[in-house]
């Protein structure tokens, strides 16, 4: 773990040292805030569930705030470092983003982050000291992704219209959607249906042949 984090706007703030404590810390926290979500979670209990003083807790961590980013950073580079050993068995271009994007998908299903996120989103708007840190965080994911997509693709990159930071930004947004119908749990038909349309054009911009099927239409709800 690095010990800043700087923003391409030049902001940052100090991130821990790599240590046992501050692994147990992350740990303590990421279980925390998924049961309890942002708002929910306090300092207090992640302290204890990681077996450390309060005061050791904010010498790492400079507030709620930086620490649930620093949560979100290990989660990200978890499922970067999923979809990267997902694909690495596999040479065609065309089926490494595919299957990129399907390994993206069921990390983002098989936990509770995207529905802390939208939480976190949704508090940022009115705590500016949050909103600061949100910014970076995205800032973050951003660049991690097109770090991803350029590996992943290579030389496939020039057969797609899109950049990788168009490919990125559109990453990021499908991402945050899916977060916020997460949050509401009623919307799963659509989600579904999205995600398989999305995929569609995936590979159509890949180079795949749109005949090949088309996703079921969800009926309005």
């Amino acid at each position: 773990m690095s010990s800043s984090f700087t923003t391409s706007d030049g902001g940052g703030f100090r991130r821990p040292s790599d240590s046992g404590q501050v692994g147990a810390i992350l740990e303590a926290a990421e279980g925390c805030f998924s049961r309890a979500g942002y708002a929910g979670a306090s300092m207090r209990e992640i302290a204890e569930r990681a077996h450390v003083s309060k005061s050791l807790l904010h010498y790492h961590f400079q507030s709620k705030e930086h620490l649930f980013v620093e949560v979100q950073i290990r989660a990200y580079e978890r499922l970067a470092a999923r979809v990267a050993s997902a694909v690495a068995p596999i040479e065609s271009g065309e089926e490494r983003g595919l299957m990129a994007f399907d390994a993206l998908v069921t990390t983002l299903r098989e936990s509770n982050d995207l529905s802390v996120q939208a939480e976190l989103w949704a508090a940022a708007l009115s705590n500016e000291k949050l909103r600061t840190h949100v910014v970076r965080l995205r800032e973050f994911f951003r660049d991690l992704l097109i770090r991803s997509i350029e590996e992943i693709l290579g030389p496939e990159l020039a057969r797609i219209p899109l950049t990788p930071v168009q490919a990125a930004d559109l990453v990021w947004a499908t991402i945050n959607g899916l977060g916020i119908e997460s949050a509401f749990g009623e919307s799963r038909e659509r989600v579904e249906g999205a995600i398989a349309a999305l995929r569609l054009l995936a590979g159509i911009a890949l180079g795949r042949d749109a005949a090949a099927g088309r996703p079921p239409v969800p009926r309005a709800t």
